[in-house]
């Protein structure tokens, strides 16, 4: 499947870096690329878009700004928004925009926006949807957005000890944080998501990072002075993390 893509954001080197990604991503065709959102506005009706990326700026007088832009696109347009800081990402997600990029964002994070278009699309068109494999080193994940209570948090990955599914949530247990961060998500979401992410199912409820696990026993894996089962289901799948570890 490839899907077309158009571009507004009103930072000249911005815009550049963002034609860059796009080029670079095998299944988006780049069909327009604005500074002006009115102009973008009147294209937009004349050329069916599937996936748009949006910078958040404010309206000049008399025009529309990033947000407005947002409101404006069809249901079939899935929006990407680009922003400085995180103060508008409830607001934008309250819009069901699809990602909210933040900052100096690298082609890792953004082509996990884009993978998430298609994901979107193919499953619509009630498709299989394709794996693209990257082969750059850095491709890793190395930050995830997870929802919990009223806030979007901005999680490094590397961070992240292990996971535990509480029926239709999940609690992420981060390093030195006291209490867990608890979202409304479930954990073949939370796998899904961390895929590639050096993260090891090794129980039904429990989804660990595998640096973070201290010691690895008959039965349980101990992260940090907590003792987490090892599930009957996952126990070749450990072994086989396992056989790639030097032993001595």
């Amino acid at each position: 499947m490839n899907l077309s893509c158009a571009l507004l954001h009103t930072d000249a080197k911005m815009l550049e870096k963002l034609q860059g990604f796009v080029g670079n991503v095998p299944f988006l065709t780049l069909c327009g690329s604005h500074g002006d959102p009115l102009a973008a506005l009147k294209e937009y009706y004349v050329s069916k878009v599937d996936v748009y990326i949006v910078g958040l700026f404010p309206a000049a007088e008399g025009g529309i700004g990033g947000m407005d832009f947002c409101r404006l696109l069809s249901s079939h347009a899935r929006v990407i928004v680009v922003a400085a800081t995180d103060e508008y990402a409830a607001a934008c997600y309250r819009l069901d925009v699809l990602d909210y990029l933040v900052g100096d964002f690298g082609f890792s994070i953004f082509f996990q926006a884009a993978s998430k278009a298609l994901r979107w699309f193919t499953l619509k068109e009630g498709h299989a949807v394709p794996s693209y494999q990257e082969n750059r080193t850095d491709q890793v994940l190395k930050v995830i957005y997870l929802r919990s209570d009223s806030r979007i948090l901005r999680l490094q990955v590397e961070d992240i000890r292990y996971i535990e599914s509480c029926g239709d949530y999940v609690k992420v247990y981060c390093r030195d944080e006291p209490r867990p961060f608890m979202s409304l998500c479930t954990m073949k979401s939370m796998e899904e998501k961390l895929a590639g992410a050096d993260f090891i199912r090794i129980h039904r409820s429990f989804l660990v990072r595998r640096q973070a696990m201290d010691v690895i026993g008959a039965n349980t894996v101990s992260v940090g002075t907590k003792e987490l089962p090892i599930g009957d289901a996952y126990r070749e799948r450990l072994k086989a993390c396992l056989s790639g570890l030097t032993l001595l």
